[in-house]
């Protein structure tokens, strides 16, 4: 493991250095005289000159004896509190500062150069760098070791908070309104809203607008092929359908963050890379950071850049990188040691680096929306998280080849940012630092039954997802729903993909559920707080949602989405279609052979039978033409849609002939003609439903 440890002038002394050499620091021009005049002496090493009697000289030396201890005195009184402060400085975990170092290299060396290539931590408080170390490698092959200092990594959705700071910058200014609809800073007609409601950068900050995600050219590996933020924003490029009404539900959007930067560059009149330039990196002297989506024409950055990585089975493969066209909600390089700029900006009410009034600051930390008085929420952009007596202020950020994770605690003006080159870390490295150095998550520890623990029982799923495109089968694909279980001891079970080890909650007061066990799972080591689950209900007492209060709700999923029904669907329909054409295959060869004539099933029914294969195959072409580049556009896949509108077509067509002739079938052959037709219905409505045709 390569390790590179970086000292930091500290900006307040910690610790006494101990004998007079500190004491000048102590000295003012308050101090009595005949203090300094013993003071300057003992620096001399000189004696006082007597020239009196044996008595009056000892009297003389007693009296100078007296001062030197006064003296003395007067130093322990400043030097003992500052000592004992440096040796019970700790974290809001009680970790001593100087375990700090070797309590985080005992952590990194679980995962460095087995999970993780490479990564940069800084840790901060009170204004002071406690640790800024690289470990691993930035460059595999080149054995390059990381540098907190000047190694590069993309902060991913991290960069959002730089974006909100922005816009709180404008606020400030006079120049936003968080309350004002945005309709009013944006060009005419620019957005294509479902609901006739204001929409508010708060709604924007709290990502409760309501719009679908957004998936198609978020990134291009190409810089030639970066789309300027006005135009990738815009209607052209397929604006996302908002499908929930503001306010109603939280469901994380990339594309509401890269609004809002839209909105900067419009109320501040320079493109959202200069401004971030000039009001982020250059104000909080971040060297070696930058918002442009081409850093490969800035040296700086493209010269130090650490290589980015995914592991593949037991070894790491390299990435390319990527130039984001949601620049606001992803684009920032930056290092360790600039991060350590921003947490201190944000830690410090004092520090005018990053706003004018420490008001600002305090505004900006404040939350701002909730789905239950006892859930963690939104603060203008970041998450809430409560570990023990804190409340945790933070962001995770994930992009090719890439993962970070910036976690604030203002009331104790203590921060630490991870910086990893590695895609999708969700190895329990995250856990561990904060179970270190913030602490461990509380645990409900009696378990009781309730009333609600039937009630809440069900099939839910994440409201963040793609609801106008064939991309709303993900969720069916990946089998990604959550399915709440009434537990036989009491309270409820929480399982999923990402928690195949079923979360227990218990019921800690009305909707309101808290984990009572510490079972760790992909959801924790992804970075999510699930320490906490509230419900919501209508009026009739069903569910309306169910959400840990971030990033993005649950929602009751209705029957036909159901990924049991749908993938049934699938798998009957294909297998009769491959069925069918086989029987007419052969049915059709043995008539050639004997020379016999057709009876029964009608022409129509093979016909049929092989548009629903061609659909099935078609349809499987779409998703792997997806799945190849996530990032690609996808109007140029539109051509799989409309060969899927054979089928609806076909079936209304075939079906007609199909009935013309139907007296004249068997009885085995009406049924079969009959179970066809109502199959290719099915699989039409399937197709319909998740935007296939």
């Amino acid at each position: 493991m390569a390790s590179m440890v970086h000292s930091v002038k500290r900006l307040t002394p910690m610790r006494a250095e101990g004998g007079l050499t500190f004491l000048p620091m102590l000295l003012t021009p308050e101090c009595p005289s005949s203090i300094l005049e013993t003071y300057e002496r003992l620096q001399r090493r000189e004696r006082p000159i007597y020239k009196r009697t044996r008595k009056a000289c000892k009297q003389k030396e007693e009296y100078g004896l007296k001062k030197i201890i006064c003296l003395f005195f007067i130093a322990g009184l400043f030097l003992f509190p500052l000592a004992t402060f440096a040796e019970t400085k700790q974290l809001p975990s009680g970790l001593k500062v100087d375990q700090v170092e070797e309590t985080v290299d005992h952590i990194m060396e679980k995962y460095i150069g087995t999970e993780i290539p490479g990564a940069a931590l800084a840790i901060v408080k009170d204004g002071e760098v406690l640790l800024l170390k690289g470990y691993g490698l930035a460059d595999i092959e080149e054995d390059l070791p990381v540098d907190p200092e000047k190694t590069v990594f993309e902060a991913g959705s991290v960069s959002k908070l730089y974006t909100w700071s922005a816009v709180m910058q404008l606020v400030e200014q006079g120049k936003l309104d968080l309350n004002a609809d945005i309709r009013k800073y944006l060009p005419e007609d620019y957005l294509n809203l479902t609901f006739p409601d204001k929409i508010t950068m708060l709604d924007l900050m709290n990502h409760t607008v309501g719009f679908e995600d957004k998936a198609d050219q978020l990134l291009t590996t190409d810089p030639e092929k970066v789309i300027p933020l006005e135009k990738f924003l815009s209607k052209e490029y397929h604006q996302p359908k908002q499908v929930f009404k503001p306010g109603t539900v939280t469901a994380y959007s990339n594309y509401s963050t890269s609004l809002a930067g839209f909105i900067v560059e419009r109320v501040s009149g320079k493109s959202y890379s200069n401004y971030m330039q000039e009001n982020m990196i250059e104000r909080l002297g971040m060297s070696h950071s930058t918002f442009a989506t081409n850093y490969l024409e800035i040296p700086e950055i493209a010269d130090f850049k650490g290589e980015s990585y995914q592991k593949i089975g037991d070894h790491f493969e390299t990435v390319d990188w990527a130039f984001v066209n949601d620049a606001p909600a992803g684009s920032l390089n930056t290092t360790a040691a600039d991060m350590v700029q921003f947490m201190i900006a944000q830690l410090d009410s004092e520090d005018t680096s990053l706003f004018e009034q420490p008001i600002t600051l305090k505004k900006m930390h404040e939350q701002t929306y909730q789905v239950h008085e006892r859930l963690p929420g939104n603060a203008h952009g970041f998450w809430e998280r409560y570990r023990g007596n804190y409340r945790l202020l933070e962001h995770g950020g994930n992009v090719i080849g890439y993962t970070s994770q910036l976690t604030l605690v203002p009331e104790e003006k203590f921060g630490y940012v991870l910086l990893m080159n590695v895609a999708n870390e969700m190895t329990g490295l995250r856990v561990d630092l904060m179970d270190e150095l913030i602490g461990k998550q509380e645990l409900i520890e009696q378990v009781a039954k309730s009333e609600n623990d039937e009630a809440v029982q069900g099939t839910y799923r994440m409201a963040r997802g793609l609801y106008t495109n064939f991309l709303k089968l993900l969720p069916i694909l990946s089998n990604s729903d959550v399915t709440i279980h009434q537990n036989p001891q009491g309270g409820i079970d929480f399982i999923s993909t990402m928690a195949p080890e079923p979360i227990h909650y218990i019921e800690t007061s009305p909707l309101l559920y808290e984990r009572a066990d510490d079972t760790l799972t992909l959801l924790d080591k992804s970075g999510l707080d699930a320490s906490r689950i509230a419900f919501e209900l209508d009026d009739k007492g069903n569910v309306i949602r169910m959400s840990h209060g971030v990033v993005s709700d649950y929602l009751p999923v209705k029957l036909k989405e159901r990924v049991g029904v749908n993938l049934v669907i699938i798998l009957i329909s294909v297998m009769t279609f491959i069925l069918y054409s086989i029987v007419f295959v052969v049915r059709w060869g043995i008539r050639k052979f004997k020379k016999k004539e057709k009876v029964g099933l009608h022409w129509a029914a093979p016909l049929l039978s092989g548009v629903g294969l061609l659909v099935a195959v078609n349809s499987t072409i779409l998703l792997s033409r997806y799945t190849s580049n996530p990032f690609q556009p996808l109007s140029p896949m539109r051509i799989h849609v409309w060969i899927n509108w054979l089928l609806p077509i076909m079936t209304v067509v075939c079906a007609c002939f199909i009935f013309k002739h139907f007296k004249n079938s068997k009885l085995f052959g009406k049924i079969a003609q009959l179970l066809l037709i109502f199959i290719c219905c099915i699989f039409t409505l399937f197709l319909l439903n998740f935007h296939f045709i």
